[in-house]
């Protein structure tokens, strides 16, 4: 029996010999196999089908091609190339529990007519054949789809390509520099395809047909970077690898490598043979556009720069009312424009300029300018909307521009709070420890400013300390060696005089005070005055007597079932099994100070790193209290304890199918709690809600021990904005949870669908709700919760 990847879902297929199709049992998926007759060939298998898994086309479609270099009749060979060829994707069907197909490279040419697929048809036997066939049909009519959505396409003159998000899911640089040109670019009456925005609106699921049309009808694409590793990554290398073969197969199109702060020779081997730019270089903006001009066929940008008609230009009989809507908003005459506008949609619903002054009423904005400087993007805005469905392009440049605008402002004040909070903790530390932590900010923002030679500069500072610390403790260790000597002198002289004191001195310390304290301690503990009973019993030493008389004061409590002072007394005891007691009772302890807490209280439960320093182990959770049901308590961690993406990679995903689910009910659930605690935290069942502005479905309902809030939790139990507001834990912080320096507070996950799949709702730091969403691959703060059963606990 060998053991084989599924090239679905990369879960182990048992196979036995002479076996060509078989079915997953993790996927469900029945699938062809290839002949596995060495070990070697086995291994090339596995890994090419991994980089097709994960989308590296080229990589695998090279190591397909080693395979057929040592057996040219290998169907599966033929059949693992077409799918790389038309970048074939396998994607969870929610509905059907099923894998199914998308094409990421789409082609012009039939899958049919392809020569891979007919030698794999060749070469196949009738079990293979069959799901070859199968598979074709299905992959044939996905095409004919993307065909027919990217053949409404207009044109495009210029192609920007460029990594949007780095592996923390933080915005790059590349993403920056690719804004600015995209502008610039339009500005001249370029038509330009920018993801960011060209894609917006889209579905995830839907890109193909718009890339595909764009890389087909550009005449320029220009490929943005600043790094080697942002240049081959898998969906860049993707983009530009596809219009590199259109010009190998003779299509009149021009690629222009861009980079900055990198060495051109580090450009990927491709390009070599390309003129790159480095956009670091004075006028490089100017020559890329003269050069794009010349490229790009005459006269077509000023035909674009000078089109001024609009798409549904108003008609004479709403003009006038469109002009006093305006005149009304320059007022501030909100209701009037509103009415006037209202009026003009009456006659003309499609009028997209009667949008523009109801959003601008909403928005409470005079002059259309002034879009740009809201606080918040207003992208999800109904009106806004409707504006970008009726306009023409002028005006959907300009409103886009504005929303980019807002974007890159709140992004520059993100990277400028963790920089100036960096920078004062860098100018007040002064341990070790509190550099590291400014480096370790600044490092999250290494590309801003010079942030990372500030990183460098706090390490080596750390370091010094380090060193004056070690040098501190050795010379306090010989002063103290030195003073043992001086004192074991003065002993062997005043010792005859020093017994008689010191005999008293026993007597009286470790007989009589003691055992009055000890009595004191007690009454105090059965008057419920643990504070001042416990500062007593510190003072004593541990004598046995006074040992035995709290171990035996204990066990009395447990019978009694007091727990709390039970614990309290046994926790560090060090007498006989007293560990263990305590250990036996901690939950009950710890489920009896629970009952007894109210709406709005915080109470401890479990234990997670939140300090920063590992060294003196994990610290209590606090949670507070959100409801109390029977014998139950649903319940919110204080701080956010962690930071951690929503989903690994940015995809289309629920809170059913995410990772932070998974990290949460596993990681978090076994490092946080004990055994004993996770047993009386009750597997609740956590509703699917849709978002409620872009009614997007949020997938199954789940039962989970730990979870995170949705927006319908989130507005039932914390009455305003400030009490949803939070702060993060220094460990929250140094993984990465993004807080404004002003008031300390963090942005933290709920699990609500933002405005698309792929985006996830959550809190502002000002503890207003974030209805569009983050993008699931960011690094944002985790507030756990759970409900807690207070009702009989188990020993």
């Amino acid at each position: 029996m060998a053991i084989f990847k599924c090239k679905i879902c990369g879960g182990s297929l048992d196979i036995q010999p002479g076996e060509s199709i078989a079915t997953c049992e993790y996927c469900g998926t029945k699938q062809t196999l290839p002949r596995l007759d060495n070990e070697k060939k086995a291994n090339l298998y596995d890994r090419a089908n991994h980089f097709r898994r994960n989308n590296d086309y080229d990589k695998a479609m090279g190591i397909y091609e080693t395979i057929l270099n040592e057996d040219s009749t290998d169907a599966e060979a033929y059949w693992s190339i077409l799918l790389c060829k038309y970048g074939i994707e396998y994607v969870e069907d929610p509905s059907k529990h099923k894998h199914v197909p998308t094409v990421n490279r789409a082609q012009y040419t039939s899958i049919f007519d392809d020569e891979d697929y007919k030698s794999a048809i060749q070469y196949a036997d009738s079990n293979q054949r069959e799901i070859y066939e199968a598979e074709a049909n299905t992959i044939n009519d996905i095409q004919k789809g993307i065909l027919d959505i990217s053949a409404k396409e207009e044109p495009f003159d210029v192609f920007i390509c460029y990594k949007e998000t780095d592996a923390s899911g933080r915005r790059t640089k590349d993403s920056v520099l690719a804004t600015e040109l995209y502008h610039e670019l339009t500005r001249d009456g370029f038509k330009v395809f920018f993801s960011r925005i060209t894609l917006e609106d889209k579905l995830g699921t839907a890109y193909e047909p718009y890339i595909f049309a764009a890389l087909n009808s550009a005449k320029v694409m220009v490929v943005v970077g600043t790094k080697l590793e942002h240049f081959n990554a898998v969906w860049v290398r993707n983009e530009w690898s596809r219009f590199l073969s259109l010009i190998k197969n003779g299509a009149k199109k021009t690629l222009i490598p861009a980079y900055r702060d990198m060495d051109p020779y580090d450009l990927p081997e491709e390009f070599s043979h390309l003129q790159a730019q480095d956009m670091s270089k004075l006028g490089f903006m100017q020559d890329l556009i003269r050069g794009i001009k010349k490229i790009v066929e005459a006269g077509h940008s000023d035909k674009i720069i000078k089109e001024t008609v609009l798409k549904n230009a108003p008609s004479a009989n709403v003009a006038p009312l469109l002009k006093r809507a305006f005149i009304f908003l320059e007022d501030g005459d909100w209701s009037s424009a509103d009415e006037y506008c209202e009026k003009v949609l009456d006659i003309d619903p499609e009028c997209a300029e009667a949008y523009l002054g109801k959003l601008m009423v909403e928005l409470k904005v005079k002059k259309q300018e002034s879009l740009k400087d809201q606080a918040a993007p207003f992208n999800n805005n109904n009106n806004y909307q409707k504006i970008i469905r009726f306009a023409d392009d002028k005006l959907k440049k300009a409103l886009e521009g504005y929303v980019e605008h807002i974007n890159i402002r709140i992004e520059n004040a993100r990277l400028k709070d963790i920089y100036n909070r960096a920078k004062k903790e860098m100018n007040s530390a002064n341990t070790e420890i509190t550099f590291k932590e400014a480096a370790q900010h600044f490092e999250s923002i290494s590309g801003y400013e010079d942030s990372a030679s500030l990183a460098k500069e706090c390490y080596e500072k750390a370091e010094t300390k380090r060193l004056v610390q070690e040098r501190q403790a050795e010379i306090a260790r010989k002063k103290a060696e030195e003073r043992a000597k001086r004192n074991k002198k003065v002993a062997i002289i005043a010792t005859p005089l020093l017994c008689v004191i010191i005999v008293f001195a026993i007597v009286l310390t470790t007989v009589i005070l003691p055992k009055q304290k000890l009595d004191k301690a007690m009454c105090l503990i059965d008057s419920g005055d643990y504070e001042t009973a416990f500062a007593l019993l510190d003072e004593i030493r541990n004598t046995d007597e006074k040992l035995s008389t709290l171990y035996n004061r204990a066990i009395s409590l447990i019978d009694s079932g007091d727990y709390e002072p039970a614990y309290m007394l046994l926790n560090g005891l060090n007498y006989q099994d007293s560990d263990e007691m305590a250990s036996k009772i901690y939950v009950k302890y710890r489920i009896e100070k629970i009952k007894s807490a109210k709406v709005g209280d915080y109470v401890l439960f479990g234990s997670y790193e939140q300090d920063n320093n590992l060294s003196n182990g994990k610290e209590e959770i606090e949670w507070l209290v959100l409801e109390t049901t029977g014998k139950k308590v649903l319940v919110v961690s204080k701080y956010a304890l962690d930071s951690k993406p929503y989903n690994t990679f940015q995809t289309d995903i629920t809170w059913e199918t995410c990772s932070l689910r998974k990290w949460l009910n596993d990681t978090f659930l076994n490092d946080a709690f004990r055994k004993k605690e996770q047993a009386v935290i009750l597997k609740a069942t956590v509703s699917a809600d849709e978002n409620p502005n872009h009614k997007i479905k949020a997938g199954n309902q789940t039962k989970d021990k730990i979870f995170l809030l949705g927006i319908v939790e989130a507005e039932k139990y914390f009455a305003s904005d400030d009490e949803r507001q939070c702060k993060p834990t220094k460990y929250a912080v140094a993984n990465g949870a993004h807080f404004n320096e002003e008031n300390g507070n963090c942005w933290w996950w709920l699990r609500t669908p933002g405005k698309q799949q792929k985006y996830t709702t959550g809190i502002f730091s000002g503890g207003d709700i974030r209805i569009s969403g983050y993008d699931v691959n960011m690094n944002e703060a985790v507030r756990p919760a759970m409900w807690i059963d207070i009702g009989d606990v188990n020993e």
